[in-house]
């Protein structure tokens, strides 16, 4: 990754300033996501992950009774069956959410009648303090941990996303998080830059492969969406990355073998955009498609897990 272009991007997001908005909001009517604003993702102040848009930061974190407030408004007049908790970075990590706050947070889950509960969080954020508090608060629930991680291949995320994992401490921590009877998910995409399409079919197929052979229960697949304020929508504006195409995403999930399209859940396939003033997300490309049509396409997809129908659906779009 050029280390120029970083230092423009890191010096063009410290121009944007704060914000004073609490929290976001999706529910598609069975997750209900809730996005708590905070000072920040520590790993954008180094123009890592560059497709990343990490959100505009708070000055100073949340509190506590912001917590609550926020759950009380949000879960008011929403039933969900999964709810879906993030930060602007990682939701475990203390600089973001202090320790108060996640025990606040998981003591108002706790009254609540939803059984499944995902938590977004960086891998690094992991550890036994942060898993024993989720089982002593989350006893009656079913924790799922989702993680970021892209693609198994250690160079494509060095020099091409400007995202440092180590693979093997990624599978301790999975290993971790299920000795606790916690599943695992992790996040991987479509759409790597500064490769062809053939290698991008490839990489993402690997990457699922490494995912589910190494203990993650649920891959959430992502076509990469350009957002405003990343490095990759000005990479897209210098001409230099294309937005993904629906067909080959298309292409990409036919090519998957049988024994793991179950385990996929497909997110941001154009169903969603974070848009700003002036600036807008670039979504996959549809061509020819009916975006209607294809939208139920992918609901579809996502609601019903069984191979066969999954198999079926694809042979016929």
């Amino acid at each position: 990754m050029n280390k120029e272009l970083v230092k423009e991007h890191i010096a063009l997001k410290n121009k944007r300033g704060f914000t004073d908005k609490k929290y976001d909001t999706f529910f598609d009517g069975k997750v209900l996501q809730i996005c708590f604003y905070s000072k920040g993702c520590r790993f954008s102040k180094n123009g890592n992950c560059i497709m990343c848009d990490y959100g505009k930061p708070r000055k100073n974190n949340l509190s506590s009774s912001d917590i609550k407030e926020i759950m009380t408004k949000v879960l008011k007049n929403k039933s969900p069956k999964v709810l879906l908790i993030n930060s602007l970075g990682s939701i475990f990590d203390y600089l973001e959410m202090p320790k108060e706050n996640i025990v606040t947070l998981l003591d108002y889950i706790s009254k609540t009648d939803i059984k499944v509960i995902v938590f977004e969080s960086h891998y690094t954020n992991i550890n036994k303090e942060i898993l024993d508090l989720l089982k002593e608060k989350l006893k009656d629930k079913e924790i799922e941990i989702e993680l970021g991680f892209e693609s198994y291949n250690d160079l494509y995320r060095r020099d091409y996303l400007n995202k440092i994992i180590d693979n093997e401490k990624f599978k301790e921590t999975i290993s971790l998080i299920k000795s606790y009877g916690f599943k695992a998910e992790a996040n991987c995409l479509f759409g790597m830059p500064f490769i062809s399409l053939e290698k991008q079919f490839e990489d993402t197929i690997e990457s699922i492969k490494w995912l589910v052979n190494n203990g993650v229960s649920l891959v959430n697949l992502f076509p990469m969406n350009i957002k405003p304020y990343t490095l990759l929508y000005k990479l897209y504006e210098k001409g230099i990355y294309k937005p993904v195409k629906h067909k080959d995403f298309i292409t990409l999930l036919k090519k998957i073998p049988k024994e793991y399209i179950d385990k996929i859940y497909l997110c941001w396939y154009g169903n969603r955009t974070l848009d700003y003033s002036k600036d807008k997300t670039i979504l996959p490309i549809i061509d020819g498609y009916d975006y209607e049509k294809l939208m139920k396409f992918y609901q579809s997809f996502n609601i019903n897990q069984d191979k066969d129908y999954r198999l079926n659906l694809l042979k016929n779009i």
